[in-house]
């Protein structure tokens, strides 16, 4: 049975929307004097839930899924870097690569639709190991081809199989980790976005420059090859099955009121997610595990197959459901997708005008232009990620302990601003010639601005809603790569047409527009969040029955 809506019920028995809930709880404080903090969502006492995993098994696990993250975008990003070889010798023209492009945005938004309904019926480990194999096998096809028609086929394919980590990764980082840790973790796989982006196109270029452009296929490739293997031999299934003791329940039933008991005179009782007990977090106490519940065994933690009863096809149309009804699943889409499109925008024009007079840059050079979006990306993860996660406690303080997602969006003025301005300098200082420095640091601004407003965005979207974390991400999975689909066509005669200057001038304001939404969703997310609270509820309620179908 699914976990209920999470509502949370305070002792005043004001009951707040999802996402709202008791992070800090009064004047409590551990044995260093600093204030507990509470764990969202509060597990069972299943050491088989993946909540209560160790810290060394969690990080086992996740870092594979953040190997295959950097792969999966070096995928992605890479060819363009590639494109002065290939026309040569593939006798193609630049409007046939980008067209490449377009094919590989048609099978990012259509392989998360496909796939991702897969992941919550049949486990999260299936689809990993097949999205990596057909990594593996589109990798050393692509070193091989010969003729256009290959080289469309097999950016399609990519895109399909790559397509599963945008929301997957998402899904394993809510299975896996608390509130308080989510924006970290997403920060690290952002971090990992922008290594395969931005980081290794240098690597491939300079590749390329050396042993030729298929010689980088073949050692991404052998990569695949690696992290098929450790996903088939220690990747475990983090898809949760709770187990049916036979004690007398706590909980209320669907029908009851939430509601808050003493459950003694030192530890109150907080109910949320009908489970009637509290979770503190600090370093001498922790909730206790059920010893009586067998630990799962090797064979089972390696299943091939987690499988539940419900039927799969609810899955295919919930997401675009979650997508329209919900502002903040569509804010995050729109955020998202929108650092998508200057992404691509940005990396095309590399590609394009780099081999030109006055720069005439080799594939390396061009590869190496990805430094400066790289390092920003990774202090705006931190940014986000590690200083977001830091500051939510403090704000939740502030706030009588109690957290608001839309919290994470209070320090993003400053990323709103970095990429706006550094699009708007990258694309000036290339339109005048000025030297490879200035729009290197215009791409590291948008980097900034990218990494932070990016992962604070997608955190929101998990701690608002966390049981339809998989619906809502194939939602944006599918708005992010479908917008991008038209972009590289639009590209070549928006240059000719506007000029370098005008074009990232507009795209510098369009940016500014777009992160403008930050505001009012700080100020209106809660009561959106309250206006879709039946809707949310009655989307859990019925996954509940079809699990327990």
């Amino acid at each position: 049975m699914a976990d209920s809506p999470r509502q949370s019920l305070t002792g005043n028995n004001v009951i707040h929307p999802p996402g709202t809930f008791q992070l800090i709880r009064g004047d409590e404080t551990d044995l260093h004097g600093q204030r507990v903090v509470i764990l969202d969502p509060i597990p069972s006492n299943d050491p088989n839930e993946p909540l209560n995993w160790s810290t060394t098994r969690k990080t086992a696990n996740f870092a594979i899924v953040l190997a295959t993250t950097a792969i999966i975008f070096t995928a992605i990003s890479i060819q363009a870097v590639f494109w002065q070889q290939m026309v040569v010798d593939l006798q193609v023209s630049y409007t046939h690569l980008n067209q490449c492009m377009s094919v590989n945005y048609v099978g990012l938004s259509t392989g998360c639709v496909v796939f991702i309904p897969l992941a919550k019926k049949y486990g999260r480990r299936p689809v990993y190991i097949a999205s990596t194999a057909l990594m593996l096998a589109t990798s050393f096809w692509t070193a091989n081809l010969q003729s256009l028609t290959e080289l469309y086929i097999t950016n399609l394919l990519q895109g399909f199989a790559g397509a599963t980590n945008e929301s997957i990764a998402e899904i394993t980082i809510a299975d896996l980790f608390f509130v308080h840790h989510r924006g970290s973790m997403n920060g690290l796989y952002m971090v990992m976005i922008m290594i395969g982006s931005f980081l290794a196109p240098m690597a491939a270029g300079t590749q390329a420059t050396r042993q030729g452009w298929r010689s980088s296929y073949r050692t991404m490739g052998i990569f695949n090859g690696i992290l098929l293997a450790l996903f088939l031999l220690f990747f475990e299934e983090t898809k949760y099955i709770p187990v049916i003791t036979g004690r007398a329940s706590t909980s209320p039933s669907e029908d009851d009121d939430l509601s808050a008991t003493p459950k003694s005179d030192t530890k109150p009782e907080y109910s949320k997610d009908s489970k009637a007990r509290i979770t503190l977090e600090n370093s001498n106490q922790q909730h206790e595990l059920d010893p009586t519940i067998p630990r799962n065994p090797w064979q089972k933690r390696l299943a091939l197959i987690t499988a539940t009863p419900e039927p799969i096809w609810p899955y295919y149309w919930r997401p675009f459901y979650v997508l329209a009804t919900f502002p903040t699943v569509l804010f995050a889409a729109l955020q998202y997708a929108a650092g998508v499109v200057w992404l691509t925008v940005t990396a095309n024009v590399l590609s394009l005008v780099f081999p030109l007079p006055p720069y005439q840059f080799t594939p390396e050079q061009i590869g190496f232009m990805s430094l400066g979006p790289f390092v920003g990306n990774v202090l705006g993860g931190i940014y986000g990620g590690v200083l977001g996660d830091w500051l939510i406690v403090y704000f939740s303080r502030r706030n009588r302990g109690l957290y608001e997602p839309e919290m994470r969006l209070y320090i993003l003025h400053l990323p709103a601003l970095a990429m706006a301005g550094g699009l708007i300098v990258f694309g000036t200082a290339i339109s005048r010639g000025m030297h490879w420095i200035y729009p290197s640091i215009g791409g590291a601004l948008f980097g900034f601005g990218l990494g932070s407003i990016s992962d604070s965005a997608l955190t929101l979207v998990i701690d608002s809603y966390r049981e339809i974390t998989g619906d809502a991400f194939t939602g944006i999975a599918f708005l992010r790569n479908a917008v991008s689909i038209g972009i590289p066509f639009a590209i070549i005669p928006w240059m000719q047409r506007a000029g370098l200057q005008n074009m990232f001038l507009a795209c510098g304001f369009l940016s500014l527009g777009m992160t403008l939404l930050i505001l009012p969703m700080v100020f209106w997310g809660k009561a959106a969040r309250r206006v879709t609270a039946a809707r949310y509820d009655r989307l859990v309620k019925q996954q509940g029955r079809l699990h327990a179908a």
